[in-house]
């Protein structure tokens, strides 16, 4: 599996320095103004310290920036460094953003909104300065870019197994905690309580509308969950 992921056009490999493991690096196709930026990938045992030690250790801080790294959909979203973690929202505070409207700032051809309709014209953390500092403030997270649930509810994959299928060694990606929490998450929670069966014959859909449908951003992942998924013998027939 994880040669194939090599595979994938552009992918470059490197061990991350400090002990975290191999990690993979795929480029975020160029678009519009967009610096370059890569999604990192790894395995979840190496991605899970790797996101714990960019809080407050220089080598890895500076390995990603230098690398970098994308964490989320907006060019801001970085890792917390060397501040302490706030614990919940507080009280409301006006954002510094409140009033600005980033319509016009957006590509959709990068990353195109969950929901139906026109979108907001800014984030809750736009419009309240104590959302943002809380989402500022939170550890990245370690992202399985196939949920090891669906493929455990599958008969693939083991929690405390060591072969590349199970939890410790699946592929993730590092995402911003608000991104991984308020985007995937929100889109996952749906397929909760399948069974195996129903599992096996939507996770195709289920992937390609988490990632490949969702715009040039996010094709690098879509990449890797087909991948995946054909390890775990899920067809993606017909999904590009």
């Amino acid at each position: 599996m994880w040669d194939e992921i090599k595979k994938i056009p552009g992918c470059h490999s490197d061990i991350a320095p400090g002990g975290y493991g191999e990690v993979l690096f795929l480029p975020v196709p160029a678009t519009g103004n967009l610096e370059p930026s890569f999604w990192m990938i790894g395995r979840y045992k190496d991605q899970t310290r790797l996101a714990t030690a960019l809080r407050s250790f220089e080598l890895p801080q500076t390995y990603v920036a230098a690398s970098r790294v994308r964490f989320g959909v907006r060019e801001s979203s970085r890792p917390p460094m060397d501040i302490e973690r706030v614990k919940r929202y507080g009280a409301s505070i006006k954002g510094f953003n409140a009033d600005h409207d980033f319509t016009g700032q957006r590509n959709q051809s990068v990353a195109r909104p969950v929901r139906g309709g026109e979108p907001a014209v800014n984030r809750i953390g736009d419009r309240k300065e104590n959302v943002k500092r809380y989402w500022a403030t939170q550890t990245p997270q370690s992202h399985h870019i196939v949920e090891f649930n669906h493929l455990r509810d599958i008969g693939v994959s083991l929690k405390n197994g060591m072969g590349e299928m199970d939890h410790a060694q699946l592929p993730c990606v590092l995402l911003s905690a608000e991104f991984h929490q308020r985007y995937i998450s929100s889109i996952l929670k749906r397929t909760h309580g399948r069974s195996s069966s129903q599992l096996k014959d939507s996770l195709a859909n289920v992937y390609c509308s988490l990632y490949g449908r969702r715009g040039a951003l996010f094709q690098p992942l879509w990449a890797v969950s087909k991948i995946i998924l054909r390890t775990a013998g899920v067809s993606v027939a017909g999904y590009r």
